[in-house]
């Protein structure tokens, strides 16, 4: 699907144009993240569709300029809509996708660092602190970008800082 069927959805030619830059840069990272999860080109495809969708609804959340928190953002609603897509597909899970780790090719850190420890955390749970405090997203705009409630977010916030303290008592770290 090209870009134009998104910009339709758009109402102001600034956020068109941020749309496009945004599309053009992230389309084949966002569309990778989603092909790791669900290891088919036309579910992911389906993903990255309707990643897009979700974040042409939400313009007004999206950062002005690409960077970092653009970055963020774009993979991680692709990587939620490809885990919703795969939980779809499979009506019979035997694990929550959400407690297992992702498949990366690096090892995960183990110095005992707050990295090591984030990086141990349920995927959502990671995605959901970074969103929050790494980027600066209040609760309403992670709810929208993830098509959760503001108090689904809140609570995902409060369960994954008790998990990371855990995480770093494990690991001998003072919280």
């Amino acid at each position: 699907m090209t870009v134009l069927a998104y910009l339709q959805a758009i109402e102001t030619p600034s956020d068109r144009a941020r749309f496009e830059a945004l599309y053009r840069a992230y389309r084949g990272l966002m569309f990778h993240v989603a092909d790791r999860i669900l290891r088919n080109t036309q579910d992911a495809e389906d993903a990255v569709h309707q990643a897009f969708c979700v974040i042409a609804e939400h313009m007004a959340d999206v950062p002005a300029e690409l960077g970092p928190r653009a970055r963020a953002l774009a993979v991680t609603v692709a990587e939620r809509k490809a885990i919703d897509l795969y939980r779809a597909k499979r009506r019979h899970p035997t694990a929550d996708l959400d407690e297992l780790p992702l498949s990366c090719d690096q090892p995960l850190p183990s110095d005992g660092s707050l990295a090591g420890a984030m990086a141990a955390l349920p995927p959502r749970y990671r995605e959901v602190l970074l969103l929050k405090y790494y980027n600066g997203y209040d609760n309403g705009e992670i709810a929208g970008f993830l098509g959760t409630t503001q108090e689904n977010v809140r609570q995902i916030i409060f369960r994954a800082k008790g998990k990371l303290a855990a995480e770093l008592a494990e690991r001998g770290e003072t919280v």
